[in-house]
């Protein structure tokens, strides 16, 4: 695994990555995290074990991202990911994981980049992007814990009845389910990544 600073526009932040053959993954957090949380939950060291390529980035919304800038505008932030990812992987459409700003985030980058799938956990604002979402064809999956006192479930529900996307309720956790419940959640990624593998866009 390599780990690097990557400039782009005014931000300087953190990346790690792995680079190998197949569908990578592009890692979002959260606001109140950095990326070491996916090294924290043991899923870094199963994508290491099935050689699965990847990259997380620290984001410069985060409020304690590794980030000599940091900013909350949408469109920077796209911008900077899109390029951190196409520096190590170029033009391969990765599948994009998401976690609450992170998940938005996600969103507004599959808007205007294509990508392989969509894993959002419990994503902020998704009515935003609902008009988009109704008329794209895009693989996205959501999770949501049933203890979540952040994300609206009824704004999830009607996101994921208007696009066809797949709502999946983790029962005993919050708005970060991935720390309640990391092995289910390790578990569930790569059966959506092994989806993307055998059904590709």
């Amino acid at each position: 695994m390599r780990e690097e600073i990557f400039g782009y526009g005014d931000n300087r932040c953190r990346v790690f990555y792995e680079q190998r053959p197949g569908i990578p993954i592009l890692f979002l957090h959260g606001y109140s995290f950095t990326s070491d949380v996916w090294r924290d939950i043991g899923l870094i060291e199963e994508l290491d074990k099935r050689r699965i390529p990847y990259i997380s980035v620290d984001m410069p919304y985060g409020r304690v991202s590794k980030c000599i800038k940091h900013t909350r505008s949408i469109e920077e932030n796209v911008a900077f990911a899109r390029n951190a990812y196409k520096a190590v992987f170029g033009e391969t459409p990765p599948m994009v994981v998401g976690a609450s700003l992170g998940g938005y985030t996600a969103l507004k980058y599959a808007m205007s980049n294509p990508v392989a799938g969509l894993l959002l956990v419990a994503p902020v604002n998704v009515s935003e992007v609902l008009d988009y979402y109704r008329k794209a064809r895009a693989r996205i999956r959501i999770l949501y814990g049933e203890n979540d006192d952040i994300v609206d479930v009824e704004e999830l529900r009607e996101f994921a009845s208007s696009t066809g996307s797949e709502l999946v309720f983790y029962d005993n956790a919050g708005h970060a389910l991935y720390l309640d419940q990391p092995a289910r959640f390790v578990r569930d990624l790569l059966e959506f990544y092994e989806k993307l593998v055998f059904k590709p866009v």
